[in-house]
């Protein structure tokens, strides 16, 4: 294959508050993004990117389609998917997963007729007349569960394909299960009194990551570089870099330099960058009914058919000490929460419905000075692309706080 072409469709929107600070195609799944997963089958090819304008000065890396014609034939392929093997795709033509547009194959001389500049711009593709394939063999994901349950498979694959012939490092822990499913990378750092348990699948820990002592770790796991594992209780979980971790996480996904240090249950949820949970912050993934939860969409409420299903909780959101949050609550980008959360929160805010206070908006300038801090406490200095970022979140999120009565009062605690 000559050239690759990664894409997002308006399915993003189904990922938000996630998607507003990244593409589709980088939210993660197991040891990787889904662009990572597919650029590994495709090593040979040229990348291209097609994403949201805002988004191209932070995540196009120079890939973005350019005026001249480009040589070769190109493979678009959907930024949903979760790409386990290559595709063997050789006629020209747009290959449908159940009703979505998966992949499209187009001839050198077929698209060089065609402008392509953003991603709103594969419709032209469509609108081309292309012959038509049914395709069975892939997973594409639609909504943020889809994601959450293909982690610990996605674990498994990977770390068969990254660790085959990997053996452990020597530090002193006690492994349940064959010792061949577990990795440690270099500078790994380990207490004492602490349990792996690969019966269920692999445990991958990252390079010069701390594990401390009466920590209980159940694969299939994988836990960055640069981490801290503060006693935790860790099962089936991916865990990005530079993450702090404590209490009892499972099943969920946490993107890279977020903070969950402290007592306190994450079950089943998908946390973005730059997250901090206070102490004492727990979520729930099980209705007292054992029913299916519910999960609200573009205003429309959705049932899951999930029984097990956490939060959604996007960038730069933080969590005070003893926030509850109930099943299938999303908490949105740089939003800020107290006591009992039973409903979704807008992004730049201020919520502490339960104990009194009316939602404020949180400043934008307020949001800056606390990503800041933050990020130099990592050594990570705010750039104006970033900045700029935010700044667009800011505005495409006023309507979303809105709707929800958030005040423009400046927010205090009752």
């Amino acid at each position: 294959m000559d050239n690759i072409c990664i894409f997002e469709d308006g399915i993003y929107e189904n990922f938000l508050p996630l998607t507003y600070s990244r593409p589709i195609f980088e939210l993660r799944c197991g040891f990787k993004n889904l662009r990572e997963k597919i650029e590994f089958f495709f090593p040979e090819a040229t990348l291209y990117v097609l994403m949201r304008d805002y988004l191209k000065s932070l995540f196009s890396e120079g890939n973005l389609f350019l005026k001249e014609p480009i040589r070769g034939d190109m493979l678009f392929i959907n930024g949903r998917l979760i790409m386990k093997e290559r595709p063997e795709i050789k006629e020209e033509g747009v290959y449908y997963f159940n009703n979505e547009i998966a992949l499209i194959y187009i001839k050198e001389k077929t698209l060089n007729e065609i402008s392509i500049s953003g991603y709103g711009d594969i419709e032209k593709l469509i609108k081309k007349g292309l012959k038509e394939f049914k395709i069975s063999n892939v997973k594409l994901i639609r909504y943020p569960w889809d994601i959450i349950n293909e982690n610990s498979n996605e674990i498994k694959r990977e770390f068969s394909i990254y660790c085959a012939k990997k053996s452990i490092n020597s530090i002193d822990i006690d492994i349940k299960g064959d010792k061949k499913l577990v990795f440690i990378g270099k500078g790994v750092e380990a207490e004492k009194n602490i349990v792996f348990d690969v019966r269920n699948g692999p445990i991958y820990i990252g390079d010069n990551t701390d594990v401390r002592a009466f920590s209980r770790i159940a694969g299939p796991t994988y836990i960055g570089k640069n981490c801290l594992i503060k006693s935790g209780r860790i099962q089936e979980c991916s865990i990005g870099n530079v993450c702090k971790i404590g209490g009892e996480i499972e099943e969920s996904i946490f993107h890279g330099c977020s903070n969950k240090q402290h007592y306190g249950f994450v079950g089943h949820s998908y946390l973005g960058e730059w997250v901090n949970l206070g102490a004492g912050t727990s979520n729930s993934d099980l209705k007292d009914t054992y029913g299916t939860i519910k999960y609200k969409i573009s205003g429309k409420i959705l049932d899951s058919g999930q029984q097990f299903f956490g939060c959604v909780i996007g960038d730069n959101a933080k969590s005070s000490i003893g926030t509850m949050i109930y099943t299938g609550k999303k908490i949105g980008f740089a939003a800020h929460i107290h006591g009992t959360i039973s409903e979704d929160v807008p992004s730049f805010c201020m919520w502490a419905k339960s104990i009194g206070s009316e939602p404020s908006e949180l400043f934008f300038d307020s949001a800056i000075t606390t990503y800041s801090r933050a990020a130099e406490r990592r050594g990570v200095i705010l750039t104006k692309e970033y900045e700029e970022m935010m700044k667009k979140i800011f505005e495409l999120t006023k309507d979303e706080r809105n709707s929800c009565g958030v005040s423009s009062n400046k927010f205090s605690l009752r």
